[in-house]
């Protein structure tokens, strides 16, 4: 395995992290059918993603081993909800691996450095949107050191 190099995400890394995303939301399809991909859903997401990385309040980082994109973790800071403290923590809103290659360490290493991210902005507690039926996406932060905080319902 090479080494992982991690770096805030650049406009050029948008194709090989939208095949990422898409690759992660079509995997999780199969296990929660309430969120399905829109026609343009990829197009969508990389729009998005262009504002995303303009955006000072967060940021992207992409795992590299050589030339080949590993991962990415997209990182905010927001506030947390008025009359607590702290007033602003951060959130995880997305981790993707690439599922086709072994990726030892690297969401540890994507994960530790956006901590280093949200220190600098003076962040020190961090909340994760992690899917109810991701078992592998559970573990991964519970070994973290991630416990529960609030359930998020779905109501139609």
């Amino acid at each position: 395995m090479h080494d992982i190099t991690i770096r805030r995400a650049e406009q050029t890394d948008i194709p090989e992290l939208s095949r990422l995303w898409l690759e992660k939301m079509t995997l999780q399809q199969q296990f929660d059918r309430r969120f399905l991909l829109a026609v343009e859903g990829r197009a969508a997401w990389e729009r998005r993603l262009r504002e995303w990385l303009a955006d000072p309040a967060c940021a992207v980082l992409v795992g590299a081993a050589g030339e080949t994109l590993s991962g990415y973790i997209i990182g905010w800071v927001q506030d947390a909800p008025p009359g607590l403290v702290p007033a602003r923590i951060g959130a995880v809103t997305d981790l993707a691996l690439d599922a086709h290659r072994y990726q030892g360490g690297a969401g540890r290493a994507l994960v530790k450095a956006l901590r280093v991210w949200l220190s600098e902005q003076g962040i020190k507690h961090l909340i994760v949107y992690v899917p109810f039926r991701g078992a592998v996406e559970q573990a991964f932060w519970r070994s973290m050191g991630a416990t529960e905080w609030v359930d998020v319902m779905w109501l139609t």
